[in-house]
């Protein structure tokens, strides 16, 4: 397992940089006092995989970019949601009571945001998260980000994030059953204009959505099996009755396949 550093940010007052020392313990990472050292500098002495703990939370720098959770997408979606309009993931999970959701690539956690947000009450949101970076700071603020809306702050809290892969997931025959699994895998060719993904390219899971693991996971899936994606007809050969949900003139789409569990 990569090692993960965590040090407060540059000007931290000591109640700051207690709070980094103790989310480092809880997360397992090893805490770095900072002492005036730039990050450069602290880079050169522990490597990249540094979150720099702020009073926006933990921040993944590098020099692509600065990374730090937000809700993305999310706060969108939810906007929309709240007027009534058609959100096409919900449309694909097509949950008429409560059911169980593992986001098997749960990235930024704007998919698992949305779902918490709008799923019946009742319903359970997980997410696995392979790079340990990433996972670290989506399940910070998971737990700790509030929002300005109280029901959006009690949607994250009911989301539970931990580290790791969706393969061994699926390969572990002891592991708890959902009614729904969600893929979002990393796209092959990247939308350009997502700029929010270049700090954290680099340490994403850039290996491909398989059709065994697919096959895997419809055994897995009590009700269904949704994948985001740009191009479907490899899914389509290999699962003819698979059913396909999205906007007209979206980008991206979701292909459902029901689950044999």
């Amino acid at each position: 397992m990569e090692k993960i550093y965590v040090t407060p940010s540059l000007k931290a007052k000591d109640t700051l940089t207690k709070e980094a020392r103790v989310w480092a313990d809880e997360i397992g990472a090893a805490f770095v006092p900072r002492r005036g050292r730039t990050m450069e500098e602290l880079q050169a002495a522990y490597g990249e995989d540094i979150l720099v703990y702020t009073s926006r939370g933990p921040q993944l720098k590098r020099a692509e970019g600065t990374h730090f959770f937000s809700l993305n997408m999310a706060e969108l979606r939810i906007q929309h949601i709240r007027r009534g309009q058609t959100d096409h993931l919900l449309e694909a999970i097509g949950a008429e009571g409560p059911i169980r959701l593992l986001d098997c690539t749960c990235g930024f956690g704007a998919d698992a945001i949305t779902a918490s947000f709008a799923l019946p009450a009742g319903s359970v949101v997980h997410g696995l998260e392979a790079s340990p970076l990433l996972e670290a700071v989506t399940e910070w603020g998971c737990r700790y980000f509030c929002h300005e809306m109280d029901d959006v702050t009690a949607a994250l809290r009911r989301i539970q994030v931990r580290r790791g892969n969706y393969k061994e997931y699926l390969e572990d025959e002891s592991a708890p059953p959902y009614d729904v699994l969600y893929f979002d895998p990393m796209f092959s060719r990247p939308v350009a204009s997502s700029c929010q993904f270049q700090p954290v390219r680099p340490i994403m899971d850039h290996e491909p959505l398989t059709v065994e693991s697919l096959r895997l996971a419809v055994k897995k899936a009590r009700r269904r099996v949704v994948v985001k994606g740009r191009y479907f007809r490899e899914l389509e050969q290999a699962f003819p009755q698979m059913k396909r949900y999205g906007g007209k003139y979206s980008r991206v789409g979701y292909a459902v396949l029901d689950g044999e569990a």
